[in-house]
């Protein structure tokens, strides 16, 4: 539940940065742990280097490890840190929920669905991931998201898009209903469509 905790973290903070920031730091998204910042945050070799630089900087301080935190990769994991220890495969069945009438709303996640989901098909299969389209908004609900465009609140449609990762497979498949049945459940208001779709690789197993 923390790894997916920490990556729900990350994609929010991400949102507010680019691959290029942090790589003007000296951090590597595409391949930086979490566990790799806790070490810069628990060396005090580090620490008081920082302190004496934002002692004598009149701009604004450094602070590394919320730096390296916003960069890092929650579902990747130090293979020094954690020897023979592997996320890769550790959930059997992904399904992705989306609100048709708000997808727009999440660009993307639009991306991934329209470019990036049949690669994720062509390795792992369609006995391991699913994108449908979500049927739970209804009645007072939906009059409710009505309400809210009329007044300027989001528009028609539902929540964000939903990913649900269970731990065993199915016979005909897993479901929005069955959604307390799910190991995790990641909201996805703003994730980028490669974190996305790092994650499914990495925690999927090959078909």
């Amino acid at each position: 539940m923390l790894v997916l905790l920490l990556a729900c973290i990350h994609s929010q903070l991400a949102t507010a940065v680019s691959e290029e920031w942090c790589l003007e730091r000296g951090f590597d998204p595409s391949n930086l742990s979490c566990d790799t910042c806790a070490l810069l945050e628990e060396s005090t070799t580090l620490q008081s280097l920082q302190k004496e630089k934002n002692a004598v900087d009149e701009g604004d301080p450094i602070d590394l490890g919320a730096e390296c935190r916003t960069c890092c990769q929650a579902h990747r994991e130090n293979p020094i840190l954690h020897p023979g220890e592997s996320l890769r495969g550790r959930y059997r069945y992904a399904l992705l929920t989306y609100n048709e009438n708000s997808l727009e709303q999440y660009g993307e996640i639009k991306d991934f669905i329209e470019r990036d989901m049949d690669d994720v098909l062509s390795f792992k299969g369609a006995n391991r991931f699913q994108a449908v389209k979500s049927e739970m908004l209804g009645g007072r609900d939906s009059e409710m998201m009505m309400m809210m465009g009329m007044m300027g609140g989001g528009g028609f449609g539902g929540g964000p898009p939903k990913l649900m990762l269970f731990e065993k497979q199915k016979k005909g498949g897993w479901s929005e209903e069955d959604e307390e049945e799910a190991g995790e459940v990641v909201t996805l208001r703003g994730w980028k469509r490669e974190d996305l779709k790092d994650m499914l690789m990495t925690l999927l197993p090959n078909a």
